[in-house]
């Protein structure tokens, strides 16, 4: 069990909530064909990806920086962490809003430019009081670009190709995935960790430098911000974001009810933060729920495959690293699926998906037990890998794809959230399967993968309902 604890605290400390999502898709002219400045303002908007280097890259700096402050607990460590993530799902849900007024070009960069200087305090800091202070700025500093990288790019496409520009963004996401620990790694070991805290530095600079050259400036309505529905959403996500993380089980009242009071309040305010429109598309809500369940699912199985690597099969942390590098290789076939999806939309592709992935996690608990078996691992990788590369950001895609440009805001602000204290929800959901049984028993894996699967059946029943997109049909 503690060798679980200690195994958990790592992975924690590596990904929650890290994966950007796509703004919804505004009217555009249909005879407008995807320009050079319209690819390269993918290329800035996907170093939101920034985001994944940074936390693969203090996961990877975590065991040092635990060495640089002995006398800090590591309840207090893992505060670096938790902080971060608190944050983005604190603020989250102000930043459509904040950048409707101020403008979302100037939001990214402020964003990007803000997270590059709080990096730099981070990895200079001399105390750990500084660290996660730092952390915790960056973490609001990030709700700021992530919100609105991909918004200011998807409408230089035409609806036609916006599938296929999602598949690119998924191919970014894995590049940034598979490089980070290689690279934190290595700037860790000829360094110390605070040259893996300045890794996100050069790409935040080079995204603030080239927003204006590839993006034009966009607002919305300057509608009066609901600063207490802000303190009651906010207040309830970050709330539930410490009894998925910390496991505070007391505050898990008081998050429901804070959620609950900023659901009247979403209902009956004048300017909310969420308007109740937002719902009455039905794509977006089938989306959203879809969305839910697979990150729900992909979570479990992050979190719940390399503790079966190490404490089943004995594994080290490199070979259950490269094995779980395979997923990530073959979620490549995302540009195929974006492509398959601007030609006959989403419903098709996203549950397909999530067959095709719940198949190779159902392959895991069908093959796999306490001897190593490399072949059928891989087997399971395979199919897994490319189920899960047509789900990810395609998925993200069509949640948002239906909406005006008057709820890009609050659509783009409640799919984050959600999906954010839903990938924590998963972990922990995995985590508490195998701590409740024997961790070095393959029953209890098959549990944890027994959810992971049926979230994705979920996922893949609820996009089969997914209803057709007539502006994508009139643009072919």
């Amino acid at each position: 069990m503690d060798q679980l604890r200690s195994t958990e605290k790592s992975l924690q400390a590596t990904v929650f909530a890290i994966t950007p999502t796509p703004g919804p898709l505004p009217d555009v002219d249909m005879s407008e064909r995807s320009t050079t400045r319209a690819w390269l303002g993918l290329l800035v908007a996907s170093m939101c990806y920034v985001l994944v280097l940074d936390a693969l890259a203090v996961a990877v700096a975590f065991p040092e920086i635990e060495e640089a402050f002995p006398y800090s607990a590591r309840t207090t460590l893992a505060w670096i962490t938790t902080g971060f993530t608190i944050a983005i799902a604190a603020v989250m849900l102000l930043v459509g809003q904040l950048a409707d007024r101020i403008g979302w070009r100037r939001t990214f960069m402020t964003g990007m430019g803000a997270f590059a200087c709080f990096a730099l305090i981070g990895a200079s800091a001399p105390n750990i009081s500084v660290l996660i202070g730092a952390r915790v700025a960056q973490g609001v500093c990030a709700a700021l670009f992530t919100v609105t990288a991909f918004p200011l790019a998807l409408p230089a496409f035409p609806l036609n190709r916006r599938g296929t520009a999602m598949g690119w963004v998924g191919v970014g996401g894995a590049t940034a995935a598979l490089m980070g620990p290689v690279v934190g790694a290595t700037l860790v070991t000829l360094t110390s960790w605070r040259a893996g805290l300045l890794l996100p530095i050069p790409l935040c600079v080079l995204a603030a430098a080239f927003a204006p050259k590839v993006f034009d400036e966009r607002k919305g309505e300057k509608r009066p911000i609901d600063f207490l529905g802000f303190l009651l959403g906010g207040s309830g996500a970050s709330a539930l974001a410490l009894v998925i993380l910390q496991r505070w089980w007391l505050v898990t009242p008081a998050a429901l009810v804070l959620l609950l009071l900023f659901g009247v309040r979403v209902t009956r305010h004048r300017y909310p933060l969420i308007r109740p429109e937002l719902f009455a598309d039905r794509r977006y809500v089938w989306a959203l729920i879809s969305q839910t369940a697979t990150q729900a699912a992909i979570f479990a199985w992050f979190f719940s495959m390399p503790l079966f690597l190490a404490n089943v099969w004995g594994w080290s942390t490199i070979e259950s690293g490269l094995a779980m590098a395979v997923p990530m290789l073959l979620s490549f076939n995302s540009v195929l699926a974006g492509r398959y999806a601007d030609r006959h939309g989403y419903r098709m592709v996203l549950s397909t998906g999530g067959l095709i992935a719940a198949a190779g996690i159902g392959w895991w608990m069908i093959t796999l037990d306490n001897e190593p078996s490399f072949l059928a691992l891989a087997v399971g990788l395979v199919v897994f890998g490319w189920g899960g590369g047509q789900v990810g950001v395609i998925g993200m895609g069509a949640a948002l794809n239906s909406l005006s440009d008057d709820l890009l805001a609050e659509g783009n602000a409640a799919l984050q959230t959600t999906r954010r204290l839903v990938q924590g929800l998963g972990a922990a959901t995995a985590l508490a399967i195998l701590g409740n049984r024997d961790a070095s028993s393959v029953t209890a894996f098959r549990w944890a993968w027994a959810f992971a699967a049926g979230a994705y059946l979920i996922s893949a029943i609820v996009m089969w309902w997914y209803p057709a997109d007539e502006r994508q049909r009139a643009s072919k």
